[in-house]
This record gives structure tokens, C-alpha cells and sequence, in this order.
């Protein structure tokens, strides 16, 4: 083919393709999809876009935002790296049955921190909050739990150990009740000073001039059926047989609204070492045990974590009531437990606990918080990891989740944003653990 047939042919083609394109439909151009992203409460959102030229709206770009890690840790949200540790570990623990439901909650089961199935959790014996704070000081658990801190000033710090080589956070907030075990009375009153004079031996029998006098006198109804009593009339006191949380609670509580003279302590109030004096006693292992002694021994008091009256099995156990500061007779709810972290402010620290006998109305008298003990500089980066994580995430997402349906009051937003701050000082290597987004 001739160079002028060759430029011929190209001006024809050339011509075709122009007229083809010339005549096509408007609109009929290719058109394409882009996705677009934004970031709306902190959660990325995404949508397709298709046009001819697609661009993304305004307030959302093609680049793909990142979540703020602060504002999701504990939410227990999609991103929240309380939810991501390096690698697995299995955490040691033991300590306060006042705690039980709250660790049994929230580390097993469907509800149980688990970390994408790398964080598991050993048998939770609640042998006691004194067996917490020994089981973290010499190395065989990795929390410990306790309804006291390690303190000086309480008289819990072990001997020999330091408390600035532990970090305490508090971990939960509940009340205590005095249950008591007699058919056919219910709504007691008893005096904080009733309640002292009982464990002390002062007073043996239900139908004790005072405590019917607190209850109406001999007419009343309740005086009247405490004063006929004949059967169970004695008192059984139960009490804790080993170091106990619950114990010091209630000997703060007896000491602080009921003038009694012993100062509070977790040990085991009666038996040959102790220092009180009731001559009809019987010791039980924790909360557990003690709850199941009430129940099988009609005319019998004790003093056990409210979160035990809602479980099965426990319908014997009624709780008596008690007067607040300003005295007022209340039965224990939940709410009057919040009021008694309300009346005693959000400036909780291990050496500053008590929030037994808090002033105001409708304030339960026997509140504590509960506290978690771990090591401060910790010998494992996975470990130590998970640890501080499951205890953060306990304190803002668990307190929300799971507290109420056991039987305790979340967190005040203060005293979980100063449990984050404890949990900030525990290191690796003199790395904060808690901020890693392993």
C-alpha cells in the first residue's frame, strides 16, 4: 500500500472514530465508584459513591480515618485496646468473697473478659481478703482482691512489705447486710450499739429488753413476737473464721455508728484469739459459707455482702434494718449504697477507705468499696498486659454491664477515672502497660 492509501485509510478511521464518539447519547459516559469515609462518634462509617467523576461529599474523604484509641479504651467497643493484648496469658487470683459475683461475672463465662480468647483466669477460691493481699505480696497470684487496701493505718499492710511496690485500684462498691434467721419476724431494727453488744456477749437472747424496745416494746407486733419467743430465742452469732474484708467493714461500722470500743479490724472477731466475746458462735469460711450458716440455723445473725440475699437458695436470710447517721431506719437498696459513696466524696485512696456511717438521709451505713492489688512493676510484658487491661476494662464497661444484675453499684465516673490513673503506674521495663496498643 502507497503512502497516499495509507493516509486515506487513516483519515477514514480517524473520521469514524470522531463521528462514533460525536454521536453518543449524553450521560453515557463510564461512570465509577469510590468508597468515602467519615468518622461520627468516634466510629469510622463508609458509603460507595458512583459517578462519572465521583468525588465525596463534605465531612467525608477517601482516606480512611482512625478511631481515637483514648476515648474507646474501656468502652469495650470494636477499637478499644483494652480488648488487645500481645499474646496470652492465664491470671492468678484470689482474695475477697465480698467480691465473688463481681469476679465470677466478668471473668468467665459468656460475660468474662477473654481479650479475643487470649486472657483466661484461674479458679476464684474467695478464701478471703486476707488471703488476696498475702497471695499478691509473696508472688502467687497476679491480683489480688481485697475489701481493704494494704495499709499501714488499717493495720493490713503484711509485715515486712512495701505499699509503694503495689498499685490499688478500687474495684467495686457494695454494702453489707446484718442477716438474721427467725421465722415468722420480719422488719427488725437493730442499734448499731445492739448489733455491737451481740457479738460482744452483753446480749444472748432475741427477746433482750433492748432490742424489743427498739422494735416498739412488748405490744408491737414485732416486740410482741420477740418477747414470746421460745424456741431460738438464743443467739447464734456467726462470724468469719479468717482474715476478712467484710469483717472490717463491719467492725468499722459497729465502731463508728455503734460507739463500740474496738478499733476496726479484718481479723476473726471471735474464737480464742479474738476479742469479742459472744459465747454461742460459729465461724464460717467467707461470704458463701456464712450466708449458708444463717440459713440453716434458725435464730442466727451474721453479716454478709448484699449481693448474697439475690442468690437462689438464700430465701431464709432477711435482712434487718438499720439507721443512718441522721437515724433514720432503712433496709438495704442499692440506691442508699450509692448514697453513701455520694456523701463520702470521690477522694478515695488506700490510706482514706471508710465510707461506713456517711451523714445525709437514706445513706446505708455499711457501704465499702473493694479494691484489686497488683504488683507495680510488673516481670512480664503479657502479663502485665492483660492485667491492667482486664482491670480497666472491669472498671468502665464490666461496672456498667454486669455490676447491678450481681447485687452492686457501679463505680462513681470519679473513683473509675482515678482507678485508671493507678493502673497508669504499673510498668514493664518502665513502659506503662495500660496505653500499649499491642
Amino acid at each position: 500500500m502507497n503512502k497516499t492509501l495509507r493516509s486515506s485509510v487513516a483519515a477514514l478511521v480517524a473520521s469514524a472514530g470522531l463521528m462514533a464518539v460525536v454521536s453518543m447519547p449524553a450521560g453515557a459516559s463510564a461512570k465509577k465508584t469510590i468508597t468515602c469515609y467519615t468518622l461520627k462518634n468516634n466510629v469510622v462509617k463508609s458509603k460507595k459513591v458512583k459517578a462519572a467523576h465521583p468525588a465525596c461529599p463534605k465531612g467525608w474523604s477517601k482516606a480512611k480515618p482512625k478511631p481515637k484509641i483514648g476515648s474507646l479504651q474501656g468502652t469495650g467497643k470494636s477499637g478499644d485496646i483494652d480488648l488487645v493484648v500481645p499474646s496470652s496469658a492465664t491470671l492468678a487470683i484470689n482474695g475477697s468473697s465480698f467480691d465473688a459475683p463481681e469476679v465470677e461475672a466478668t471473668t468467665s463465662g459468656s460475660t468474662g473478659y477473654t481479650a479475643g480468647g487470649k486472657v483466661s483466669f484461674s479458679s476464684y477460691p474467695a478464701a478471703g481478703s486476707g488471703a488476696g493481699r498475702t497471695g499478691i505480696t509473696n508472688g502467687s497470684l497476679n491480683i489480688g482482691f481485697s475489701d481493704t487496701p494494704m495499709s499501714a493505718a488499717a493495720g493490713t499492710l503484711p509485715s515486712g512489705v512495701t505499699e509503694s511496690n503495689y498499685t490499688q485500684v478500687p474495684y467495686i462498691l457494695g454494702g453489707a447486710i446484718v442477716g438474721y434467721n427467725l421465722a415468722g419476724i420480719s422488719n427488725l431494727k437493730l442499734t448499731a450499739q445492739e448489733v455491737a453488744e451481740i457479738y460482744d456477749g452483753a446480749i444472748t437472747q432475741w427477746s433482750d429488753s433492748l432490742i424489743v424496745n427498739t422494735n416498739g416494746g412488748p405490744s408491737s407486733t414485732v416486740g410482741k413476737a420477740l418477747s414470746n419467743l421460745t424456741s431460738n430465742d438464743t443467739i447464734k452469732v456467726i462470724y468469719r473464721a479468717a482474715s476478712s474484708g467484710t469483717t472490717y467493714a463491719f467492725t468499722d461500722y459497729l465502731h463508728n455508728a455503734g460507739g463500740d470500743g474496738n478499733a476496726p479490724s479484718g481479723n476473726p472477731m471471735e474464737g480464742s484469739s479474738g476479742i469479742w466475746h459472744a459465747p454461742n458462735i460459729l465461724g464460717a469460711a467467707n461470704n458463701a459459707a456464712l450466708a449458708t450458716d444463717i440459713n440453716a440455723n434458725p435464730g442466727s445473725i451474721g453479716y454478709i455482702e448484699y449481693s448474697y440475699l439475690l442468690i437462689p437458695g438464700n430465701a431464709k436470710i432477711q435482712s434487718a434494718q438499720l439507721q443512718d447517721k441522721n437515724g433514720q431506719w432503712l433496709k438495704p437498696t442499692l440506691q442508699e449504697v450509692a448514697n453513701a459513696a455520694l456523701a463520702a466524696g470521690t477522694s478515695i485512696t488506700p490510706d482514706s477507705f471508710s465510707i461506713v456511717n456517711e451523714p445525709g438521709n437514706n445513706v446505708w451505713p455499711l457501704a465499702t468499696y473493694s479494691w484489686a492489688i497488683v504488683l507495680k512493676a510488673q516481670t512480664s510484658e503479657a502479663t502485665g498486659e492483660a492485667i491492667v487491661k482486664y482491670l480497666d476494662w472491669e472498671a468502665h464497661y464490666a461496672q456498667k454491664a454486669d455490676a447491678a444484675n450481681v447485687g452492686y453499684v457501679p463505680l462513681p465516673a470519679a473513683v473509675a477515672a482515678y482507678a485508671r490513673a493507678q493502673l497508669q503506674t504499673v510498668t514493664y521495663n518502665g513502659t506503662t502497660l495500660l496505653t500499649q496498643n499491642s
